[in-house]
C-alpha cells in the first residue's frame, strides 16, 4: 500500500465539476512553500470535485508520497545539477566563467521547467485529490490532518 500526504481543508468555490480548496500550512508540507503564496499561512488550489462537495464544505485531500518526492526532485534536483554542470563547464575556461555558467545553466533549467509544466499539470500523478469528508468515520477523530 502507497503512503498517502493528508490534509484537510475547505471548499472555497465551486465551478463545474471542479473545486478550489483552501487549506492550512501544516508540518506535513515542511519547508516546501510550493503552493503557498508569500506571506501566507493558506494554499489554494484547483481540483477535481470527486465529492460533488459544496462551497464551505471541509473536506481530505490526498497526494501520494512518491508523487510528492518527485515533484521535489524535479523542482529542486534539476535546477542543482544544471547548476553543478554550469559550474563545471565554466571553470574549464576560468573561475569567472564558472560563476557565470552556473548561474546560466540555473536560469536555463528555470525556463525548461516553466516549459514542461502545462505537461505536468496534465499528470494525475502529481495532482492531489479529494477523498472524503471530514468529520466522516474515517478512524481520525481529533480532526487534524496526518501523514500516512
Amino acid at each position: 500500500m502507497s503512503e498517502e500526504v493528508r490534509q484537510q481543508g475547505t471548499v472555497v468555490a465551486v465551478s463545474g465539476k471542479k473545486a478550489t480548496v483552501r487549506f492550512k500550512k501544516t508540518d506535513a508540507c515542511g519547508h516546501c512553500n510550493a503552493c503557498f503564496r508569500f506571506g501566507s499561512n493558506e494554499a489554494d488550489i484547483d481540483m477535481d470535485n470527486a465529492l460533488n462537495a459544496k462551497e464551505g464544505d471541509t473536506v481530505y485531500i490526498e497526494m501520494h508520497a512518491k508523487s510528492v518526492l518527485k515533484a521535489s526532485v524535479i523542482v529542486y534536483g534539476i535546477p542543482l545539477v544544471f547548476l553543478v554542470a554550469g559550474v563545471a563547464l565554466g571553470c574549464v575556461i576560468g573561475e569567472l566563467y564558472g560563476a557565470i555558467g552556473g548561474v546560466a545553466f540555473s536560469a536555463g533549467s528555470f525556463f525548461i521547467l516553466k516549459a514542461l509544466e502545462p505537461k505536468f499539470a496534465k499528470m494525475n500523478e502529481f495532482k492531489p485529490r479529494m477523498t472524503g469528508f471530514a468529520g466522516e468515520n474515517d478512524g481520525n477523530d481529533d480532526g487534524c490532518p496526518h501523514a500516512h
